[in-house]
């Protein structure tokens, strides 16, 4: 457990290192649980007119977009030492030409950690220092 969270420091460190880059390169933000997101919006001259196209000719070329976006991002998590140290969380279609792309720490859900960091722990020490406090 103490070698997983010390990798997801390293996972940390590395995205607020070059979270300028992140965000500027790709477009992608960085959550309270340290996950990268973003959503993309596919260009419509890539599509052409989707009138005379059907709607899963439409999702296979949209989805060959987003594709190649994220081996784009998986490139440069791979060449920065993070080759082992994420995954896609989420690649969901959120409008016709919009997916939301979730990318974060792959040893265990970040965002999970954190609730009970947020919602467990850190309530269970104050209860135990204040009654500790009061004897």
């Amino acid at each position: 457990m103490f070698k997983k969270f010390r990798l997801f420091l390293y996972w940390r460190s590395t995205i607020h290192r070059n979270i300028n880059l992140i965000k500027n390169k790709f477009s992608l933000r960085k959550d309270f649980a340290c996950r990268l997101y973003t959503v993309i919006n596919v260009p419509e001259e890539l599509v052409g007119d989707s009138y005379s196209l059907r709607k899963s000719d439409v999702d296979i070329i949209t989805k060959n977009y987003v594709e190649s976006y994220t081996q784009d991002v998986s490139k440069w998590l791979n060449e920065n030492g993070l080759t082992e140290l994420y995954k896609v969380y989420e690649i969901r279609k959120v409008e016709k030409y919009s997916w939301l792309i979730v990318i974060g720490f792959s040893q265990f859900e970040t965002n999970k950690f954190y609730n009970r960091l947020y919602y467990v722990f850190i309530p269970l020490v104050v209860i135990l220092s204040l009654a500790l406090l009061l004897i």
